[in-house]
């Protein structure tokens, strides 16, 4: 199997007329930041480049990668994802990826599983939307919560501009839909199913099932696992399946900030 080498590209913020005003530079300095953030879906999509130039379309079939967001990734950054192998135990990789200025915005790690994993779909319900979408709390985000399916038709022309908003290169994306891609499927079952100010996607673990194809329909289904306070912010947890038609492709375990708190009053 080839070895992953390291990845440097210009980060983009694709987001800066999104709901959520993170991606707002107004906004995002209210809460302390320098500038608005480069969504972490597309952090995470830098991120799986070194894995799937690699490994082709294996990563994209028995692919394991975590990654949590330390740092903010900002517009016109050039970050580099770097891939260290773990010699002690066979495990896969280590993966950091760093700042034009050498501090670690993300940290990770990539493997691949000896087989495809199995999924438990009966975890997973088909369940509408509520409209308007409740406020985010611990009501609508309570542990057991089934949140709303969303649905989204991938076209080679809209895979195309999303490949060339991250700066993504690889002949695989030719036939097959970009990780960052389905990620974004996962936030979208928060994002769509609650009403929220601004919030932050702090981390992913990502088992990946299957390919795919170029153009599809992609649908995710969601269940709320955790939801909690810590240092004033409001987290929650949940387990998402996305699938391509009728099969399933990645299987996510997701946290984001929901509620940041008074930072921006």
């Amino acid at each position: 199997m080839t070895q992953p080498t390291s990845y440097t590209v210009r980060a983009r913020n694709l987001a800066p007329d999104s709901d959520n005003k993170i991606h707002d530079d107004e906004v995002a300095r209210r809460f302390g930041f320098t500038g608005a953030l480069v969504p972490g879906v597309e952090v995470f999509a830098y991120a799986t480049q070194p894995f799937a130039a690699a490994w082709g379309e294996q990563f994209l079939s028995r692919g394991l990668m975590d990654m949590r967001f330390r740092r903010p990734v900002y517009d016109g950054e050039d970050v580099t994802v770097e891939a260290q192998e773990r010699a002690e135990d066979n495990d896969g990789y280590d993966v950091t990826l760093v700042g034009p200025d050498g501090e670690v915005r993300a940290l990770g790690h990539a493997a691949l599983a000896e087989q495809v994993a199995a999924v438990d779909a009966s975890r997973y319900v088909e369940t509408p939307m509520s409209s308007p979408p409740p406020r985010a709390d611990e009501t609508s985000l309570a542990v057991g919560t089934h949140l709303g399916t969303v649905q989204e038709q991938v076209t080679p022309d809209g895979h195309a501009a999303y490949l060339h908003g991250i700066g993504e290169t690889l002949p695989l994306y030719q036939q097959f839909v970009h990780p960052g891609a389905l990620l974004r499927m996962v936030n979208a079952a928060l994002f769509r199913n609650v009403a929220m100010g601004p919030w932050i996607h702090t981390g992913s673990s990502c088992r990946y099932l299957a390919p795919a194809p170029v153009p599809t329909t992609l649908t995710a289904h969601a269940v709320v696992t955790d939801r909690y306070e810590r240092n004033g912010k409001s987290y929650v947890r949940f387990d998402a399946l996305v699938l391509a038609g009728e099969r399933p492709v990645v299987e996510v375990d997701h946290v984001a900030i929901y509620d940041l708190g008074a930072g921006g009053a």
